[in-house]
């Protein structure tokens, strides 16, 4: 999934990728990728070495529900912006994109900060552009789409909001059958007394 920018100038140059699932079977994460993924843009590049993707990946992952441990599918769509620098800027060009945004002090900038960088564009407010390495002449697409299954991957996966769940005594799913089991949570830290109170009643 590489994208070739050796001959890549200052136009802007549109990118249009289709990724079959088969291309990510090699995630081991609890899910998977459940259709084709698009990942459709723009890539240009900047004054001297860096390059610009615009892009909106599509795709949708099957992931395991937290409650019933069934699977269902996670459609999802994103906005990117990825700024690829070669290796041997990616560590300064990370520390005053981070001093722009804020996160880092000046002092943390390499010592040429007096010097102006006009191939970093200033970064507006509540905008996060992301930054990545290049090599070869060559943007691993691969890598972006990776990235974004990565971030659209929900916390606590639920196949819907009113999931009941598994039934705690014989597993049943109460989504889809009605069980007659009758469950008390007890509390085990009066599991003591509980027993001192049984004995105390047979004697």
């Amino acid at each position: 999934m590489l994208l070739d920018i050796s001959r890549l100038r200052t136009v802007v140059v549109d990118v249009n990728r289709r990724v079959e699932p088969e291309a990510f079977a090699d995630l081991t994460d609890d899910f998977r990728v459940a259709g084709p993924t698009e990942l459709v843009g723009t890539v240009r590049r900047e004054k001297g070495t860096h390059v610009v993707l615009h892009s909106r990946v599509t795709s949708a992952m099957e992931v395991t529900c937290g409650r019933c441990l069934e699977s269902y599918v996670v459609p999802f769509s994103a906005d990117v912006e990825t700024r690829f620098v070669p290796p041997a800027e990616f560590a300064r060009v990370t520390a005053e994109t981070a001093a722009k945004a804020g996160l880092l002090t000046a002092g943390a900038v390499a010592d040429d900060e007096d010097e102006e960088d006009e191939d970093i564009e200033p970064v507006a407010e509540g905008h996060v552009v992301g930054l990545a390495e290049y090599r070869d002449e060559a943007i691993d697409l691969g890598d972006v789409i990776r990235e974004q299954l990565y971030l659209a991957l929900p916390m606590k996966p639920l196949c819907q909001e009113s999931c009941k769940g598994l039934c705690p005594v014989c597993g049943a799913n109460r989504n889809r059958e009605t069980c007659q089991c009758q469950y008390q949570w007890e509390d085990p830290r009066m599991a003591v007394l509980a027993e001192w109170k049984s004995r105390n009643e047979k004697t």
